[in-house]
This record gives C-alpha cells, sequence and structure tokens, in this order.
C-alpha cells in the first residue's frame, strides 16, 4: 500500500508550503461526515471566504467553489480527505495557502491513488468503514447493556447515526455449532442484502451474535397487493413468513444451528440497547417455551413472558402445591404433543386430530385420559387455563 506520509512529504516539496497529515476524532470525523452529505458526493465545496487572502503570492480571491476540500472555519484549516468514503484521514492546510489550482492537483493525485491502489479503492474503503462502524456500535452496546443502561442515547458522534431510522424492525441471529465455521461478517452481510433486497445495518455483538436493522420498507415488499384488505393481526404473521424464509437461506448456506428473533419496527435512534435486551429477552423465552422452533417473536409470546417473570421459588411453589403428581404427565412425548397443539388450535377438537392426523375419537380418548389422571378436562376454559400455566411452568421450571 502507498505510503501517504511519504506522498504528503513529496507534495510539500513540489508545492513548497506547509501541508499535514491528519487523523480525526470521532467529533471531528462527525463534523466532516455531515458537510460532506449537504451536497452530492464530489460536490463543490466553499473554499475561500470573500475578502480573505489567497496563495502565498497576496492575491486576493473573492468567494469560490472548489471540488473535494472542505474548510473548518474554527480551525482556520482546509481538509481534503485522503478518501471520500473514509472522513478519518485527511490532508491539512492552513486556510488561504493553497490555490485553487494546488488543490486541483492534489484531489486529483489522490483520485488516481484511490483507483490504482487496491487498498485505497472507494468501494473496497467504503466497505471497511462500514464494518467498522458496525463494529463500533456493537462495542458501544456491550457497554450500555453491561452497566444495565439501557435507555442511553446513541452518541451523537457516533457516525452510523447517519445511517439509523425512526422506523426499522430489529432481528437478533444467532448461530450455534461448536465444528462449523462462523460466517464472516462480508459474507453475513452479503447475503442479507440480497435477501432484504436493499441496504441494512448488521451489527456483530457476541460471538456468533448479531443485530440486524432493516428499514419498514424492506420487510413491505413481502406483502400482497391487497395489503389494504389484510387483517391488522396479519402483520405478525408476514414477519413470521419474512423470518422463516431468512432463516431457511442462511441455513441453506452454512452449517450450524441458527435461531432468529424479532419485535416490531422501533425507533433505532433511540433506547437502542433496550432494543437488544428485548430482543434475547424473546430468544430466551422462545427457546425456553418453543423449544423446537428457530424464530421467535414477542408478538406471540405474551403468557410465556409472563410466566417467566414469575420468581423461580413462586413457580416451584405453585408446582407443588397445585400440580403435585401431574407434572409427570409431561414427561410423556405423546401427551405433550397433545396438548400442544389442543392448546394452539385454540381447543379446537376437529383440527387437533386433523394436525395430529388421528382419528377424532383417538383424541377425544388422549383428552379423557388427561381428564381422569389431574381431575382436569381441557375441554372447559377454566381447566385449561390451569393446564396451560401448569404446562408452562412446567418448561421453564425444568430448563432452570
Amino acid at each position: 500500500m502507498v505510503e501517504m506520509e511519504h506522498i504528503v512529504q513529496k507534495l510539500e516539496q513540489t508545492l513548497g508550503t506547509s501541508l499535514g497529515l491528519k487523523t480525526l476524532n470521532d467529533q471531528e470525523a462527525a463534523w466532516l461526515t455531515k458537510s460532506m452529505a449537504t451536497s452530492p458526493q464530489f460536490g463543490d465545496r466553499i473554499v475561500h471566504e470573500e475578502g480573505a487572502q489567497g496563495s502565498s503570492n497576496g492575491t486576493s480571491h473573492k468567494s469560490r467553489r472548489v471540488q473535494g476540500i472542505y474548510l473548518h472555519k474554527d480551525l482556520g484549516e482546509i481538509w481534503i480527505p485522503v478518501n471520500q468514503q473514509d472522513p478519518r484521514r485527511v490532508i491539512v492546510a492552513d486556510q488561504g495557502t493553497l490555490t485553487e489550482s494546488e488543490i486541483g492537483l492534489i484531489t486529483l493525485l489522490l483520485s488516481s491513488l484511490q483507483d490504482t491502489t487496491p487498498g485505497l479503492t472507494p468501494k473496497n474503503a467504503g466497505k471497511v468503514e462500514e464494518e467498522r462502524r458496525a463494529q463500533q456500535l456493537g462495542g458501544w452496546l456491550k457497554e450500555r447493556l453491561q452497566a444495565g443502561e439501557l435507555l442511553a442515547e446513541l452518541p451523537e458522534e457516533m457516525l452510523i447515526r447517519t445511517s439509523l431510522t425512526e422506523d426499522m424492525v430489529p432481528f437478533l441471529l444467532i448461530h450455534e455449532s461448536e465444528h462449523a465455521p462462523t460466517p464472516s461478517y462480508k459474507a453475513l452481510h452479503r447475503l442479507l442484502r440480497s435477501y432484504f433486497d436493499g441496504d441494512i445495518i448488521l451489527v456483530p455483538l457476541l460471538d456468533k451474535e448479531w443485530i440486524i436493522l432493516a428499514d419498514q420498507e424492506l420487510l413491505d415488499g413481502i406483502t400482497t397487493d391487497d395489503k389494504e384488505d389484510t387483517p391488522a393481526e396479519g402483520d405478525q404473521e408476514l414477519l413470521s413468513l419474512f423470518c422463516m424464509g431468512l432463516y431457511e437461506l442462511i441455513s441453506t448456506e452454512w452449517v450450524g444451528d441458527f435461531h432468529i428473533s424479532a419485535i416490531p419496527a422501533v425507533n433505532a435512534l433511540h433506547a437502542l440497547p433496550q432494543t437488544v435486551s428485548m430482543l434475547r429477552e424473546t430468544m430466551t423465552i422462545g427457546r425456553t417455551f418453543q423449544v423446537k422452533e428457530h424464530i421467535h417473536l414477542s408478538t406471540g409470546l405474551h403468557l410465556e413472558r409472563l410466566v417467566y417473570s414469575i420468581p423461580e421459588y413462586q413457580r416451584n411453589q405453585f408446582l407443588r402445591e397445585y400440580a403435585a403428581g401431574h407434572t409427570d404427565l409431561f414427561e410423556d412425548s405423546e401427551t405433550l404433543s397433545t396438548l400442544e397443539s389442543f392448546f394452539e388450535l385454540d381447543c379446537n377438537v376437529s383440527e387437533t386430530a386433523k394436525h395430529l392426523y388421528i382419528h377424532r375419537n383417538t383424541l377425544l380418548y388422549r383428552l379423557d385420559k388427561i381428564k381422569q389422571e389431574t381431575g382436569l378436562d381441557v375441554r372447559s376454559f377454566s381447566d385449561a387455563v390451569l393446564v396451560k400455566i401448569t404446562l408452562l411452568l412446567y418448561k421453564v421450571t425444568k430448563r432452570k
């Protein structure tokens, strides 16, 4: 890779003026990024103020615009980004010490280097900077979560703020496998972009754990043309279908056990640590009560969330006092699958029999057997509620 320090020295010798190579801090980089975003990329920038001194020959210049440089009035400096995609390194000179032609020569040289040096190409530098910003956000999130600061606001100087919006759908992706290789950031990001059909933000957290933030409009593509006729509760089903497609794509691409949790759209600019905490909680609750599932949505776990919040000693006390001798029933896989299907299908006998591929009378026999052993008839609403809660308590207590 070309050494920029050597290039700056050669420019100083050639132009006969003082130049420097500066690495910007977060605040300075944020200012430069904002300045670069105020007009189209590579657009003209103000160089000299009205009446300011011009080049070293003392000539007076009026207000001018020159491509690719930025004036920091407070410091009295002009900054020329080494790479337009990476605002952290700039060539710096005092205001008024360079002529327009000298500035043009420097920017032309930098542009030529980006075209001929693989390490400096705008495309590659942009991807590297995107990953760096995502890692910076991931580090900040981990610190806030460890400190319990769930309502912390994203710092103004964090450059990734410009990519966040007030209406983003968050996903948590976890990869579990002791032997399968972990997907690289680059490969996973490329796959996600192809699936979402647009730009997304991929934030690495712990090892094999990522947060995905996608604009709500990217998910709208999965809706039908007659979305207006779709009931409101269909939004959860659409999100579930979207997650199923995402899971199938990722699990097909890589070996391993993947899990995805999702919650409705959030304002990604505010209380982002709380969003991550909710995603993790949804993942934990979903995997506790839905052992065979790989997709966990917060909107479908209301009762499970309530049971999970009950202190452990109260759970054990309930099982001892109200379900003594009944929990052994849940050890039988046939009884367990029958109850789960029965509750999932709103206690509908006919639909449950179809779902289990058994005769209706066979299902009634199983339900009667449960009544004989527990004294509870799950075809009765009050008894069904008690059995459902007992089943959930059994699951969370067993897995503790």
